[in-house]
């Protein structure tokens, strides 16, 4: 007896029943077996919104490059106490000003200087002055004015985001055009970058960062959650593996590019940002290495007297 499935194809349509023959007794039969049917364009439509859906969710997930938003205010003055040990040796301040809204730049300027018993021994008055474009919150261009003891230097930096390219002038080797690894940050724009970034949704990132022409891969890793005199901060560790940049490094100060150190990471504490606009994303503490001399830098805020200002 002959087995089959009665379905009236339409032209061009594959066979949705194909049958194997078998003997059985002597006698031909028919096993229907079922053949896919093509996906139907429902199918077909649901399948395309769901691949837009997960690119969406993917991009959306911050990375270290170009910053998505600045959450921070527009303006600001921080102050900052560098100590060796309990001694502060140096003060630091930092301004953020809006330069110009309408092409979205913001100028970051800051003064470090020691205090009278350690400018005695080693005087610092170093001056940095970073433009950065707010929509991507990377350094556009970067001025450096520094005067430490006997050395002194005038330079600048004019990064081609775009183009990734870096023109660097002055200081002890003549001007050059270097490439630039892609969305570099300079220490400045980095420490606003990592600010801005969600440790407890997103615990690490990674990010370029420019430090004496030499430019750096970095990781940011939240260790732990720390309660603190400035409150409850997160503890972020930040390692520096060499990604590219000038064969030599360009000359630098004491206080800034010499922080960035492949055997000595960077510590900082941050605390978290709140529903109050007056208390926005904060570094609160950095830890670091500068030739193999350990230095902590104190956010001086909240009318908080830090300890050892022993000037």
């Amino acid at each position: 007896m002959e087995v089959r499935e009665r379905h009236r194809r339409r032209a061009g349509e594959p066979r949705r029943f194909e049958s194997t023959p078998l003997t059985t007794d002597g006698r031909s039969a028919w096993i229907p077996v079922r053949v896919a049917t093509p996906p139907d364009a429902a199918y077909n439509r649901a399948m395309r919104w769901l691949t837009v859906a997960l690119l969406a969710a993917w991009t959306a997930i911050p990375r270290g490059g170009a910053g998505a938003t600045w959450t921070l205010p527009d303006e600001e003055v921080l102050s900052y106490a560098i100590k060796l040990g309990r001694w502060t040796v140096v003060d630091a301040t930092f301004a953020l000003r809006s330069r110009d809204r309408a092409a979205d730049q913001h100028t970051v300027f800051v003064e470090a200087t020691t205090t009278s018993i350690p400018s005695r021994i080693y005087r610092v008055r170093n001056v940095y002055e970073t433009l950065v474009d707010v929509r991507t919150g990377l350094p556009q261009a970067y001025r450096k004015e520094c005067d430490e003891a006997r050395f002194q230097e005038s330079s600048s930096v004019e990064y081609d985001q775009a183009g990734g390219t870096a023109m660097y002038t002055g200081g002890a080797r003549a001007s050059r055009r270097v490439e630039l690894a892609a969305d570099t940050h300079n220490l400045f724009t980095a420490l606003y970058y990592l600010r801005r970034h969600d440790f407890t949704a997103y615990p690490t990132t990674d990010f370029h960062l420019d430090a004496k022409g030499v430019y750096w891969h970095a990781r940011a890793t939240r260790t732990r959650n720390l309660r603190t005199a400035h409150g409850d901060v997160w503890e972020v560790r930040v390692d520096f593996t060499r990604a590219g940049g000038l064969d030599e490094p360009v000359q630098s100060d004491l206080l800034t590019d010499n922080i960035v150190r492949a055997d000595a990471p960077l510590t900082l504490h941050i605390r978290p940002g709140s529903t109050d606009p007056a208390r926005p994303p904060m570094v609160v503490r950095m830890e670091y290495e500068v030739r193999g001399v350990g230095l902590t830098a104190v956010l001086r805020d909240d009318d908080k007297t830090t300890d050892g200002d022993d000037d």
